[in-house]
């Protein structure tokens, strides 16, 4: 027994070891994939503007709101891009109701039957302006683009459901890191 002892000592010993080495292999390459992960780009699954829902149709946005667009903030040293295309907001699918049926984020049938980034639009005038109303598919407040002129420069201001103005994004983003303090509350 008394011969064992040692022998078992120096397992243990020879196992901590090995374990410290490898949790120090593990962590080293940790880092390094963390690094790649963090520059490479990652690869998002393409939205699929094709896929139907019932009493839904696929909505065409308006040509004055598509482009890259800048926003930024009073707290942001950088401003944040926008895309709109023919059929997407940022990669959300834009559709538009065709039937009479209220879409409910409590139902569990709604939420398998409605699910991916799809968001439910409409394009309304009002003052002679152009409006875009997007909303989550089953959320139930709206994120308002209206088509606008803020100092010469092109504009989308941003609202929510209400209509009151609370920002606004710029086809350039040094416009928007520009006027990032500014209060467009203000704008009419």
């Amino acid at each position: 027994m008394k011969k064992l002892i040692p022998i078992i000592l120096a397992s243990l010993f020879l196992v901590g070891c090995s374990n410290q080495k490898l949790q120090s292999h593990n962590s080293s390459s940790s880092t390094s994939s963390k690094q790649v992960k963090k520059n490479a780009s990652p690869t998002a699954p393409k939205p699929d503007i094709h896929k139907k829902y019932p009493g839904l149709t696929l909505m065409t946005i308006p040509s004055q709101f598509r482009g890259t667009w800048y926003r930024s903030d009073p707290f942001s040293k950088n401003a944040r891009k926008l895309v709109i295309t023919d059929h997407l907001v940022n990669n959300s699918v834009l559709y538009k109701k065709t039937g009479k049926f209220k879409l409910d984020h409590n139902s569990a049938k709604q939420n398998k039957e409605y699910a991916g980034d799809i968001s439910l639009g409409r394009v309304m005038q009002k003052n002679g302006q152009t409006w875009l109303r997007v909303r989550d598919i089953l959320g139930s407040v709206d994120l308002i683009y209206i088509t606008g002129n803020f100092k010469g420069h092109e504009c989308l201001y941003l609202a929510y459901s209400s209509g009151d103005i609370h920002s606004a994004i710029f086809k350039d983003a040094k416009t928007a890191l520009k006027y990032r303090k500014y209060d467009f509350s203000k704008v009419n």
